[in-house]
């Protein structure tokens, strides 16, 4: 006897609070004579409420947090900018895909590790919301991109297969 499938009851949320931040950079020296100091990210704590940088969860990010809460090192992702010869935080997510879109963008983008008391929270998101994508179904490699031989083999075929019918006719029907 089978045990019966047991489903997830919960209702998922459709928004979750955001979470407010702080962002702290550090000046370091580069060593090098073009540019001898820079800024790295060094955390990011949690902020009071009312704080204008936040962390966001959107449903349509689902498969972003996924592959970021199954990574070796899950990450909060901040896009930041200089300002004033200051680094000011733009944005924060937890979102892979979002992050990968940033820097596709051309923004500057610095990871620090999650909490890991946030790991939990995010992978429970995940589970309530995260749908892979249905895998589509395989096709035999298209005329172009065969080997000559392959398609000589295969017009062949559809050659004798269309003459060999009794009647001639190549429609099916």
């Amino acid at each position: 006897m089978q045990a019966p499938e047991q489903h997830d009851e919960r209702e998922p949320l459709a928004a979750v609070e955001p979470i407010p931040i702080r962002v702290r950079f550090e000046r370091y020296d580069t060593g090098v004579e073009w540019q001898r100091q820079a800024w790295r990210l060094v955390s990011v704590d949690p902020g009071e409420p009312g704080d204008p940088l936040q962390i966001r969860l959107f449903r349509d990010e689902a498969e972003g947090y996924y592959l970021n809460v199954t990574a070796q090192e899950p990450s909060i992702f901040v896009m930041w900018r200089l300002q004033e010869d200051e680094p000011a935080a733009q944005a924060a997510t937890l979102s892979y895909n979002e992050a990968g879109r940033w820097m596709d963008a051309g923004e500057i983008v610095d990871r620090v590790p999650m909490p890991g008391e946030m790991v939990p929270w995010l992978a429970e998101y995940v589970q309530l919301h995260y749908r892979p994508e249905a895998g589509r179904k395989k096709r035999g490699a298209k005329p172009s991109f065969m080997r000559r031989d392959e398609f000589e083999r295969m017009v062949e075929r559809e050659r004798t297969g269309a003459a060999g019918r009794a009647d001639g006719n190549t429609d099916r029907e």
